[in-house]
């Protein structure tokens, strides 16, 4: 029962050190964990126009999203679970709309374990917000960081927000270059955890890990480009030509195991045959148990649980209690007096 005595798995590579398992897009399967503050026609339909200031003609529609989208019998739709890829022929007959002229609008996953998310696109119908920013949870919801604020004017928008580039891979700073008026549609805002630009010397280092771990994520829209109009302005017509619209968004990222496995199932209650789906509950190996891999198996208790790293599996060890128990504690007081040799502690002999 030593530390590597695993057996061979050349396909995930789990046996030779630290092992992940593929990356996907977290919204696929999860219609019903993802929310947002505002949603045209939910209540009743909804006029709304559209500008194009490169010809002055006004084109406006209805919005009526009473029920759900369906492309022949419900078109006008605009719930937000029509921003999950579906790879449909006709993807842009669907979005997902706010009301006319509200500015603070949210969009949240509530996602059922912990995941590392390693980025995000969205694809907007309208013009992209004036200013917006991206933030996570770790822990369901209690507690929230910003990622990365978004803004035409950080200054203005986020005046206590330094801007301008990323020194550490983990500082958070406001970027204009996703804010722009320009396209009027189909304009992204792209957000990468981990900036390419930036070398990681260890990324499977805590502080990096920790960094990509999300149970929760919420994209805050805060400022709309109104082109020179006011939104106070109480005149209907001024309010039905502002609104956000999204296409298409995609939150991509992997469930989280600490490196000790490269695949996962799905959790109880959650769809199993969703295809593209990144399911929550990881297949352990190191003798490692528990939804992300975060304690050691039963009767694996001789060194303290930890995740492993690069070429190290740091695999959990079987206690020796020589055929007399079968089961073990870990005590960090034996493990510290054995000069980390040894912690654990055979119960019931």
């Amino acid at each position: 029962g030593g530390a590597l005595c695993q057996e061979p798995e050349l396909p995930h590579g789990c046996s030779q050190g630290s092992c992940y398992p593929g990356t996907g897009d977290l919204l696929v399967g999860r219609a019903d964990r993802l929310s947002t503050t505002s949603t045209c026609g939910l209540r009743r339909p909804q006029p709304y126009c559209i500008v194009s200031h490169l010809q002055d003609e006004k084109k406006c529609f209805v919005c009526d999203s009473r029920r759900a989208y369906d492309r022949l019998t419900n078109p006008n739709s605009h719930r937000i679970e029509n921003v999950i890829t579906t790879f449909a022929p006709h993807r842009k007959k669907a979005w997902w709309q706010a009301e006319n002229g509200m500015e603070q609008v949210s969009i949240r996953l509530d996602l059922e374990a912990e995941f590392h998310f390693t980025h995000l696109i969205m694809t907007f119908k309208t013009f992209r917000p004036a200013a917006m920013l991206v933030e996570r949870s770790a822990d369901f919801g209690r507690t929230w960081q910003v990622y990365r604020y978004f803004a035409y004017d950080c200054a203005a928008s986020f005046p206590h927000v330094p801007h301008g580039s990323l020194r550490r891979v983990d500082d958070v700073i406001c970027e204009s270059r996703y804010s722009d008026i320009e396209p009027s549609t189909e304009g992204e805002v792209i957000y990468r955890v981990l900036d390419p630009a930036i070398y990681i010397r260890d990324p499977y280092s805590p502080k990096i890990q920790n960094l990509l771990k999300v149970t929760n994520l919420r994209v805050n829209l805060t400022k709309l480009h109104t082109l020179g109009d006011n939104l106070l302005d109480s005149r209907r017509e001024i309010k039905e030509k502002y609104y956000y619209a999204v296409y298409e968004m995609v939150l991509r990222g992997n469930c989280f195991c600490y490196g000790h496995a490269s695949e996962c199932a799905p959790l109880p209650g959650s769809p199993a045959d969703v295809e593209g789906m990144v399911h929550g509950r990881c297949v352990c190996k190191h003798n490692t148990k528990g939804l992300n891999c975060e304690q050691c198996d039963s009767f694996y208790n001789e060194l303290p649980w930890r995740p492993a790293e690069g070429r190290r599996t740091n695999a959990c060890k079987k206690c020796n209690c020589n055929e007399h128990s079968h089961q073990c504690h870990f005590d960090m007081a034996v493990y510290l007096a054995t000069g980390n040799t040894s912690g654990g502690v055979c119960d019931d002999c």
